[in-house]
């Protein structure tokens, strides 16, 4: 497991330098001094290059692969919370809120580990009004890529292609919000940040900063 791990690092870290990246709207998470940060799992390679800050906690599957990615994000510097809607969803929760105290970020992908694509689970929502920390989503895209074929349609950015990372407005959900109207909005916030990302990418890109 560690040696898929340390390879995942290294690939992603490769992939990553041969891009030129730009970064729009950062100020977003920048200026939040705490945060939920939330992105499709389509983008789940190229996040880990994000703009996230130390201490954070990334939610991760409790499979066989969820390990290695775990890994992975030991070697980027972020810690873990094993879990999520179809298994150890409630110990995850828990490792979360208590990490949440000690002062950490939040990282997760709110459609996975399974989807269904780009809808957001009711986790994410709870995760928010039990911590009081704002989501703030961001999408990954690259000018030329290749979309696997798989349920989430994951995002492999083509060598030396534009790539850009958009974050969105912090998303503030108030302790007693309804869930689903939630839900609902922080979905509605990431499919327009996407759908943004894929129709304006040249604007975006040439606005946005290293």
């Amino acid at each position: 497991m560690k040696v898929l791990s340390l390879l995942g690092y290294l690939f992603i870290r490769s992939m990553h330098a041969m891009l030129r990246v730009r970064h729009v709207r950062a100020e977003n998470l920048d200026n939040t001094p705490r945060y939920i940060l939330a992105f499709w799992h389509e983008g789940i390679l190229l996040s880990l290059l994000s703009r996230w800050r130390k201490p954070t906690t990334a939610i991760i599957s409790r499979s066989k692969d969820g390990e290695i990615v775990a890994g992975v994000l030991r070697l980027f510097g972020a810690e873990t919370a094993r879990g999520s809607s179809n298994k150890g969803g409630e110990v995850a929760l828990r490792e979360v809120l208590r990490d949440v105290r000690a002062g950490k970020n939040i990282a997760v992908t709110p459609d996975g580990p399974k989807g269904p694509r780009r809808v957001v689970k009711e986790g994410i929502v709870y995760i928010a009004q039990v911590s009081g920390l704002p989501v703030v989503p961001f999408y990954f895209t690259a000018r030329k890529k290749k979309r696997l074929r798989s349920w989430d349609g994951q995002i492999l950015p083509r060598p030396f292609s534009k790539a850009l990372y958009l974050y969105g407005p912090p998303i503030q959900v108030p302790r007693d919000g309804d869930v689903e109207e939630w839900r609902l909005k922080i979905e509605n916030a990431m499919n327009d940040m996407a759908e943004e990302a894929e129709r304006d990418f040249d604007a975006l890109w040439t606005a946005g900063i290293r």
